[in-house]
């Protein structure tokens, strides 16, 4: 199935590994010039090298999504080059995870300002290339644990975090789609990547796969084809939605 992405000017947060390394990765596989923005300069580089030896267009920028300054700028040496952006997506975030009676107020600014704060900022950074483009596609990361107030690992905080996100993307699709720009969400369940191993066992592993119908964690290929069908023109008609990769878990 064709996408119609190729040579789309995609800036992607939280890129240098795990999931949005496979965003990128499969974004620029069908064709798109992929930015991949992270706070860690030169592992975003190390990933946008090893993308550029197997002929992708990838390019890193060093951004954190915390500083909405930092991105305006980033955002704006984008388009200098390329002169447009058409797809944003909002993947960079952090895993909380213990119990609420026992956080502190400084673990919920720094998990509220890198997951919510952060889409909100990165969506502000391109809005004016995007409205005068007439054309955007973005999408955000946010996950089912905004519809369970937590989940398998992360806790309370990390699902008021996403259920901000999913709030925010409904939010935007509305006030932003008389401007010819989509906003979607996906939310994953429990993934198999760098940022969960620290929280994982595989005991937790078994309980967690025991309930999902699949019975298998997700894969950030499975995260990430979610993302770029959602990023192309086969989904020119889909805005305000929140897509679950879930294995079929919020059925159970």
């Amino acid at each position: 199935m064709e996408l119609g992405l190729r040579g789309r000017i995609a800036f992607v947060t939280g890129a240098a590994a795990g999931i949005g390394a496979a965003i990128a990765n499969s974004l620029a596989t069908e064709g798109c010039i992929v930015w991949i923005a992270d706070r860690n300069g030169e592992e975003a580089e190390r990933t946008a090298a090893s993308f550029r030896t197997k002929g992708l267009n990838a390019r890193a920028v060093l951004v954190d999504v915390t500083c909405a300054a930092a991105l305006t700028e980033a955002v704006k040496s984008v388009v200098e080059q390329d002169l447009r952006l058409d797809i944003l997506v909002c993947n960079a975030g952090i895993l909380s995870t213990g119990l609420f009676q026992r956080s502190s107020s400084a673990e919920w600014e720094r998990v509220i300002a890198v997951n919510l704060h952060g889409v909100a900022n990165s969506i502000r950074a391109v809005l004016d290339t995007m409205i005068a483009q007439g054309h955007g596609r973005i999408v955000n990361i946010a996950s089912i644990s905004a519809t369970r107030g937590g989940g398998s690992i992360g806790n309370v905080l990390y699902g008021t975090s996403k259920a901000g996100v999913v709030a925010l993307t409904m939010g935007l699709a509305r006030e932003l789609g008389p401007s010819g720009i989509t906003v979607n969400a996906i939310a994953p369940a429990v993934a198999d990547t760098p940022m969960t191993h620290s929280s994982l066992t595989a005991e937790s592993v078994d309980r967690i796969v025991s309930r999902i119908p699949l019975r298998r964690l997700a894969t950030a290929a499975d995260i990430a084809d979610a993302v770029t069908f959602l990023a192309s023109d086969r989904a020119s008609f889909i805005s305000g939605a929140v897509i679950p990769v879930d294995g079929g878990l919020l059925t159970t």
